[in-house]
């Protein structure tokens, strides 16, 4: 389970959008970047964006609508004489992160744009 410890800390303060946007490429292979590919066949987790679209919480759970705005690749088949070159494609996913506010676990949900 992937836990966002310090932006459950920063909840309720100035800090939590910068936090927020620190941690969550901190995380890498745990974000579900792949199932938002359009373009290529490989996220990549460098770089990574994040805005903030929307942001809620009750008793139990802090949770933060986001875009994420990452890269994926189109590898070439590297055979001798392959005009097909790597290369990356910008790619965009609509995530919600809900954050147990006890626990810090953090779960990721694919939205439909």
């Amino acid at each position: 389970m992937v836990a966002l410890p310090e932006s459950l800390k920063a909840w309720n303060r100035g800090s939590f959008d910068a936090v927020f946007k620190s941690e969550l490429p901190r995380i890498g292979k745990a974000l579900p970047l792949q199932e938002g590919l359009t373009s290529g066949s490989y996220a990549l987790e460098s770089p990574l964006d994040v805005v903030i679209l929307q942001k809620t919480a009750d008793d139990e759970t802090i949770r933060v609508k986001a875009s994420i705005f990452y890269q994926s690749l189109m590898p070439g088949c590297a055979c001798a004489g392959d005009p097909t070159v790597e290369d990356t494609q910008n790619e965009h996913i609509t995530m919600l992160v809900s954050i147990n506010r006890k626990t810090a676990e953090a779960v990721f949900q694919c939205l439909e744009d």
